[in-house]
């Protein structure tokens, strides 16, 4: 039988060759080509909505100034966009039918049309040989920005300030029966895996979309038949501007779930706000999150961490003895919400363990201090709509993790890099401090942002926590359960 196989990038990777991108040559290169890898996504996230404007419409939309000496061009790679648009809106109609319709499909089918969707959704998401020559002319800005004051932004959010657990929390007349209902795509074959989609109403009130996450499970596990899915889970986040399975590698997929769910595992892989499937027209994935910053970054941990809740509570429905969730860099953030803002949400939402990775531990520094303000031009957005630092601080009840965990310590266990500059190490060490995690549970690998995602990648020592803490747990639970009997 057909299946998905695991990408050669990957392989690769996790290769003795791909010791380099643990460097800190590799770090410095992938650092300095950030801002132009996403000029080149905004660049289509305007052709998106400005595909028959023409060239000068079209530049005005993706925030650049007039170049009429590049109209011709411009002309050429609408017109080349816009037949690879056409082309993926063809395979999603094919898609959407044969993994949320009604009519019958065969394994093989479904591997086939997964493969193709994957193939020109990369090529729609990334189309550096369409839009390559704007990046280069340093014309297209990376990220277009709609910073809101900060006088709009006490109006908006005041009583949030107020109360934190209105933003974090569960409306009080939200009875279980009015929760999203959760519902569940035909499977496909993967590497030792099967995997399908969840799909939900996001349950944050400041949202409006449908929240989508990937989920593996063993082979042996069938969910169309009826199958003990008894599996300690994980549900783990992704970073910002992850296209997720908009491309045809997302390391998540290969170092989490691919690596843990053939061994007795589920993984989901949700699909945070505004990211991946989840993208805003005339935006690219993410774009949203740091454009309407500071508002865009607690409105996306928000709803990450009620619509984690939600996958939890699924979890648990389907048989899981326990739920760990975890994440990297923005997916660390979300995790160190979900664990300082959960005392409040039913049992049943709430994870048995954290395993954050490669995340700041105050929002506020970062937005000030951060490596990716200076590369992405943040700091002048929020000068010019008139951010302090004070006026930053204000919003920390929001923006930053709360100061005590809601779950034991013991069960926390981070891993950061000791040169991380984006994410900046000692905010998330202040923060592990201030929630009292044992010194034993923490992992720290000498490098930077980008090592952290190296070392996800190549360093069994993530993996090997995530099998021992599941594992432990999940024996406590029914030990804990068969006394009671």
């Amino acid at each position: 039988m057909d299946h998905l196989e695991t990408p050669a990038v990957h392989r690769l990777l996790t290769s003795p060759a791909g010791r380099l991108v643990t460097s800190r040559p590799f770090e410095a290169f992938k650092t300095r080509s950030l801002p132009r890898e996403f000029a080149v996504v905004r660049a289509r996230a305007a052709a998106d909505v400005a595909l028959s404007e023409g060239p000068e419409a079209y530049l005005r939309e993706v925030g650049a100034p007039p170049a009429p000496h590049l109209h011709d061009r411009i002309e050429r790679a609408l017109a080349r966009y816009a037949r690879l648009r056409g082309a993926y809106d063809e395979t999603m109609e094919r898609w959407d039918d044969v993994f949320w319709g009604d009519g019958e499909s065969t394994p093989d089918e479904r591997v086939a049309v997964e493969r193709e969707r994957r193939e020109v959704s990369e090529r729609r998401a990334k189309p550096t040989d369409i839009f390559g020559f704007l990046s280069k002319e340093h014309l297209v800005p990376p990220v277009k920005f709609e910073t809101p004051s900060p006088e709009d932004a006490r109006t908006r959010w005041n009583h949030e300030l107020a109360e934190p657990e209105r933003l974090y929390g569960f409306a009080e007349s939200s009875a279980a029966e009015e929760f999203p209902r959760v519902e569940r795509s035909a499977t496909v074959r993967g590497p030792g895996t099967v995997e399908y989609l969840l799909r939900f109403r996001s349950p944050s009130p400041h949202l409006s979309d449908r929240v989508t996450a990937r989920v593996y499970e063993p082979v042996d596990i069938d969910v169309n038949a009826g199958g003990d899915a008894d599996l300690p889970t994980l549900v783990f986040h992704s970073g910002w501007g992850a296209f997720d399975d908009q491309l045809g590698y997302w390391p998540e997929e290969e170092y989490v779930a691919r690596a843990l769910a053939p061994e007795g595992y589920r993984v989901i892989l949700p699909d945070a706000p505004w990211h991946g499937r989840r993208e805003l027209l005339g935006r690219y994935s993410g774009e949203p999150y740091i454009a309407r910053a500071p508002v865009g970054l607690f409105t996306l941990y928000s709803a990450a961490a009620l619509e984690t809740a939600v996958l939890t509570d699924w979890a648990r429905t389907e048989g899981a003895p326990v739920v760990g969730v975890g994440g990297v860099s923005l997916g660390g953030t979300i995790a160190l919400h979900v664990g300082g803002r959960c005392g409040d949400w039913p049992e049943s939402m709430r994870p048995d363990l954290l395993f954050p990775a490669g995340m700041p531990g105050a929002i506020d520094q970062t937005l000030l201090a951060g490596e990716l303000t200076r590369l992405l031009d943040i700091d002048d957005a929020l000068d010019a709509a008139g951010w302090t630092g004070a006026a930053l601080h204000e919003f920390a009840p929001l923006l930053n993790p709360p100061k005590a965990p809601c779950l034991a310590p013991e069960r926390v266990f981070p891993f950061v890099g000791t040169r991380d500059e984006m994410g900046p190490t000692s905010t998330a060490r202040a923060l592990l401090d201030e929630w009292g995690v044992p010194r034993p549970n923490r992992r720290e690998w000498d490098c930077g942002h980008f090592g952290v995602l190296a070392n996800l990648i190549r360093d069994e020592s993530f993996r090997t926590t995530v099998r021992r803490e599941l594992d432990a747990a999940a024996r406590d639970r029914r030990n804990r359960e068969s006394v009671a009997v």
